[in-house]
């Protein structure tokens, strides 16, 4: 995800806890000083309780950094919790504990694996399971089209009826504490994912299940449909945590191919994969920034790329790096090799322009020195062979790391960066007078408009936020190609920045000019509550007759009036849910993934546990009353 450590007092001392190394990446000479560590620990420390408070409590006991909380961890399987540690994202964090206190750790926190459903009401009848598999595409991928303009033309909800609508159902995922597969729809079906490792197929009208199908790994990306010539849908495309890029067919229910996207240890897949023709185009991110805040990690050494897939056999067609092969450049003050260049990771779906043949991509920033052109920058690959065709590279020299954080920051670049990503996909629009125009926004809270016909050139910018670490403009802006709609998440800020003003709420903009039209701010409604609650919009936000639909970190969907920026309709998802699938269920606050409309209905993810956020796992359905 493009958010990342704060650098902020309590993240200091969160991050300072950090202190083991990923194996795969130890000299000899390392292993050594990491056993030392190991044979440093409180060895009376026996219970999972025990060892949880020594070791892990300082982050997620306040939710201090991307921590999730506590409870959240207590959502999740003892599997899960176990592979975190054993060799995935906790794996840094955790390595200097044995074995046995890892899985001490995990018996304490995790739960059994739960039943998907807990009630005969929640299966779906024999005739809604043989209609799951012919059905035809209508929500095929993340961006609502090729441009990602994240517009959706046919809705039956409009300013006029938005007040009517109401909770259909709610789907809560088992073990999970939070939700962010956005979902993807044909016909009467949705299909989605969770936390728990399940790729899901449930029924539009009501919500029961369907099937599920086991991948063992949490999927964070949209679920992308494909079709045959009728316009049925006949295949899944989707990304895992670790890296793994699936094609998978629905009539069998069976996984068609596997391919791991990279050979880093510590690949992920964010962005969701965009499919073009017959080639499967695959943004490639990772999780290395967070390895960085550990002094022994040798750092670093993963560089985005986009991997261009045949769709039918995962056969690799092209991949574009964004940086040159990393080499050694030095020692840092722990011992360990510092390598570089790194980083430009690739945090969200491509762009494809049929017209010229293009693929657009939005990078994040260099994990170390030296940097390079590409990081914090719009480019444009061929859709043939991904050569580059431009970059337009907005934020230069912006190296950074989670070891920015430490108190010690050992692995942090000198003279750091801002951590500027373009965590947003570009989107490409046409505008009133026929010309096409690439909209793009930064974490720097500000907009860029670019021109296709002159390689990538800004055309104009404008600052719509304040930006930093976790503020700015975080997974998706929306378009109808007149009025340009921002979401802007101000919570945090650069030090540099911090006498602009916050401004988180939702934004219009004219697509031409760049002026502004409106901004409807987000009232701070949090009050008391103990977990970080906050007014900023983060989540990609969704257009749709007329209205806007955006929810916020405060756990509150809203719809605004694209004339005005009057908030039409408002509901607060920040409680229980009974689900239709009889698995306890809560809502929480949004980010990520945005809303789905469909007809009359609006489908939307509701929980998010990282950053002490509020935790939820459930999938809502709110449809147009009939009354």
């Amino acid at each position: 995800m493009p958010q990342k450590l704060a650098a902020n007092s309590a993240a200091q001392t969160c991050l300072a806890c950090a202190i083991s190394v990923i194996m795969l990446f130890l000299s000899p000479a390392l292993m050594s000083a990491n056993t030392t560590r190991v044979l440093s620990i409180d060895a009376s420390k026996t219970s999972g309780e025990e060892l949880f408070g020594l070791y892990c409590g300082i982050c997620h006991d306040k939710g201090l950094a991307e921590a999730p909380l506590t409870e959240a961890l207590k959502r999740l399987t003892v599997e899960h919790i176990s592979r975190s540690m054993s060799d995935g994202v906790m794996s840094a964090q955790s390595g200097h504990l044995s074995p046995e206190q890892r899985q001490a750790i995990a018996n304490y926190l995790g739960q059994e694996d739960a039943l998907e459903v807990n009630s005969e009401a929640g299966y779906c009848s024999p005739y809604h399971q043989h209609e799951s598999s012919t059905q035809k595409v209508r929500i095929g991928d993340w961006g609502f089209g090729l441009k990602n303009a994240r517009f959706i033309a046919d809705s039956k909800i409009s300013p006029a009826n938005v007040g009517t609508l109401e909770l259909d159902w709610a789907f809560a995922f088992p073990n999970a504490s939070r939700a962010r597969s956005q979902p993807t729809i044909a016909g009467n079906v949705i299909f989605t994912a969770s936390q728990n490792g399940k790729l899901y197929a449930l029924d539009l009208d009501t919500g029961c299940f369907l099937w599920e199908f086991k991948v063992g790994i949490e999927v964070r990306s949209a679920i992308f449909i494909d079709s045959n010539e009728n316009g049925y849908a006949t295949r899944l495309y989707f990304g895992d945590f670790e890296g793994n890029v699936y094609g998978f067919d629905i009539a069998t229910r069976q996984v068609l191919w596997k391919i791991r996207a990279d050979s880093h240890p510590v690949t992920t897949i964010t962005g969701s994969p965009r499919l073009y023709l017959d080639t499967l185009y695959v943004p490639v991110s990772s999780r290395e920034v967070i390895s960085a805040n550990t002094p022994e990690y040798p750092c670093c050494s993963f560089r985005g790329s986009i991997l261009a897939l045949d769709k039918w056999t995962g056969e690799e067609r092209w991949r574009t790096y964004m940086a040159d092969e990393p080499i050694p450049q030095g020692v840092n003050s722990a011992g360990a090799i510092k390598y570089g260049p790194s980083g430009a990771p690739i945090w969200s779906s491509p762009t494809v322009d049929e017209k010229r043949g293009l693929l657009y991509i939005g990078t994040g920033e260099n994990y170390t020195r030296p940097t390079t052109l590409t990081s914090d920058s719009i480019m444009a690959l061929s859709l043939e062979n991904g050569a580059i065709e431009w970059i337009n590279q907005v934020t230069m020299d912006d190296a950074w790391n989670g070891g920015c954080g430490n108190e010690d920051p050992v692995n942090c670049p000198e003279d750091h960066g801002p951590d500027y990503d373009f965590g947003a996909p570009p989107m490409l629009t046409t505008m009133a007078n026929g010309k096409d125009i690439i909209l793009a926004g930064q974490k720097s809270g500000k907009v860029y408009a670019m021109d296709p016909d002159n390689h990538g050139k800004v055309i104009w910018e404008r600052r719509v936020g304040r930006g930093g670490i976790m503020g700015g403009i975080h997974w998706g802006m929306t378009t109808d190609g007149d009025l340009l709609y921002v979401p802007i998440s101000d919570i945090s800020v650069y030090p540099e920045d911090a006498h602009k003003p916050a401004r988180s709420g939702m934004h219009a903009l004219d697509v031409v000019t760049g002026e502004f039209i409106w901004y409807s701010p987000v009232e701070n409604i949090c009050g008391d509550a103990v977990w970080n609650c906050g007014p900023g919009l983060s989540a990609a936000a969704t257009l749709a007759n007329g209205m806007v639909f955006s929810g916020g970190l405060d756990g509150v969907l809203r719809a605004f009036d694209t004339e005005t920026g009057k908030v039409l309709w408002r509901v607060e998802t920040n409680r229980a849910f009974t689900s239709v699938n009889g698995v306890e269920g809560e809502g929480g606050s949004f980010d990520s993934d945005g809303p789905v409309i469909v007809g009359d209905r609006l489908i939307v993810n509701s929980g998010y546990d990282k950053w002490g956020y509020k935790l939820g796992n459930v999938l809502l359905s709110y449809k147009l009353s009939e009354k």
